[in-house]
């Protein structure tokens, strides 16, 4: 159980080069680890509302006949500004618009363009509270240094029976981006329209 101890290598190992062994070799595991982080966030791209508080126009979710628009404030666009180098592959969104307090009809996405196209809207619903939520995709990717713009308009949702009147609904706006590289742009605003 006393066995001398001495500093001879058993095997041609030592403990002392075991553990030396080990400390050089952390520093590389911590790099090569770290290393898929930094390639992950290669897009440097931000976003915003375009005229977050214009007067815009609200056209019924069944139609756009003359006489049934009603007015109201909300964004004009959204943009999407890449200040790094140009990037392909889709960026995808989310649009919520969840009413302010009680309201009797809800507020949602007519349209969303991409230079002369129309972007589909994937599955657009109102829910029983008068919350409207729809999806869309953008594949045109976005060159370095260019800033691209979505204009938008809005419809308000027209409801069977008697329509509200003389009153105004407020609504919060909700726009979540999700670019190629898998990070995300959240906007958020204000919608109100006068019914």
């Amino acid at each position: 159980m006393n066995a001398d101890v001495d500093g001879k290598e058993e095997n041609g190992f030592s403990r002392r080069r075991v553990v030396a062994g080990v400390a050089w070799s952390l520093p590389v595991i911590a790099t090569a680890i770290a290393a898929p982080a930094a390639a992950a966030s290669g897009i440097s791209a931000t976003a915003n509302l375009v005229n977050p508080v214009s007067s815009i126009s609200f056209v019924s979710s069944t139609g756009t006949g003359s006489g049934t628009n009603h007015t109201g404030t909300g964004p004009t666009a959204f943009q999407i500004t890449n200040s790094g180098a140009a990037f392909t592959g889709a960026v995808s969104g989310t649009v919520n618009i969840k009413p302010t307090g009680t309201v009797a009809a809800g507020a949602g996405v007519q349209s969303i363009q991409a230079g002369s196209t129309t972007l589909t809207l994937g599955s657009p619903s109102y829910s029983s509270t008068h919350e409207y939520n729809a999806t869309f995709t953008y594949s045109g990717g976005i060159g370095g240094g260019s800033t691209v713009n979505f204009p938008m308009s809005f419809q308000y949702e027209r409801l069977t029976g008697s329509s509200p009147s003389k009153t105004t609904y407020n609504y919060t706006l909700t726009i979540t981006l999700r670019l190629p590289d898998g990070t995300s742009r959240i906007l958020t605003g204000a919608l109100a329209v006068n019914y």
